[in-house]
């Protein structure tokens, strides 16, 4: 199968590689590519030798969040949430055990793919940030993916202060599980997927549905892509985002208490 923007391979059976290709853009979320990361799951969920897909960015970042100039097309923003919250739950709830492979850095979206993912390996020299407060947008479809893994205060750290984070802390508040060197992070990856093959194809799966019963994680995200709508159209959401474009600190305005 052909997938705009995404490569799928098969480095050995039961484990697919899939990686966001769009390495001019940092691996930005446009909505093309998530829209082919859709169909590629979808299509890797249909072939039983499939049990275990690999995430991996090409070029050094794994992912740079959004495709900001969609983001700023007040035509694309609702079609741009409801492919975000599409590709954060097509990972989280896949039959399929996911894997992040991260290099580089992971920022805003791209994060949030990684804590999708059910599990996660990072290169020792990464960055992972929630840059959105400083863009004038609300975290509400990565905060559901988050809120299970990460304690209150971690997460109030990482969305308002918004500084980013190197993979030591990443693995201590619980966004990565692995650290390994940038030239070992595939192979870690594949190294876990292994693991994972060595267990029951219908208990995998079993084990993972009972971890988010445990966890009490849902498939609901009607409520959390209108939260994250009403700041993609606010004022603040349009300075912000033009700032980042024209490259300049944004101008808030001051507002009535």
């Amino acid at each position: 199968m052909s997938y705009e923007a995404i490569e799928v391979e098969y480095p050995c059976s039961g484990i697919a590689i899939l990686t966001l290709n769009r390495p001019e853009r940092r691996n930005a979320l446009a909505i093309a590519m998530m829209r082919s990361l859709h169909r590629a799951i979808g299509d890797l969920e249909t072939d039983d030798s499939t049990r275990v897909v690999i995430v991996r960015g090409a070029g050094p970042v794994f992912c740079a969040g959004l495709d900001l100039s969609e983001a700023s097309d007040r035509a694309l923003v609702r079609e741009s949430a409801e492919c975000v919250a599409r590709t954060l739950h097509c990972l989280r709830y896949s039959t399929l055990v996911t894997i992040a492979a991260v290099n580089g850095g992971a920022y805003a979206g791209g994060a949030g793919v990684v804590a999708a993912c059910d599990m996660a390996v990072g290169a020792t020299d990464i960055q992972i940030g929630f840059p959105e407060a400083r863009r004038g947008l609300l975290p509400a479809l990565i905060s559901d993916v988050l809120r299970t893994k990460i304690r209150e205060g971690d997460l109030a750290e990482l969305f308002l202060v918004g500084a980013p984070i190197g993979a030591v802390r990443a693995q201590q508040i619980g966004l990565l599980q692995r650290i390994v060197e940038p030239a070992r992070v595939v192979d870690e990856a594949l190294e876990m997927g292994r693991g994972i093959l060595a267990g029951g194809p219908q208990t995998i799966r079993d084990t993972k549905t009972l971890l988010h019963h445990a966890y009490g994680q849902t498939h609901g995200e009607t409520h959390s892509i209108e939260e994250h709508l009403k700041a993609r159209f606010s004022e603040e959401a349009t300075e912000g985002l033009q700032a980042f474009l024209d490259k300049r600190p944004p101008n808030w305005l001051p507002q009535e208490k």
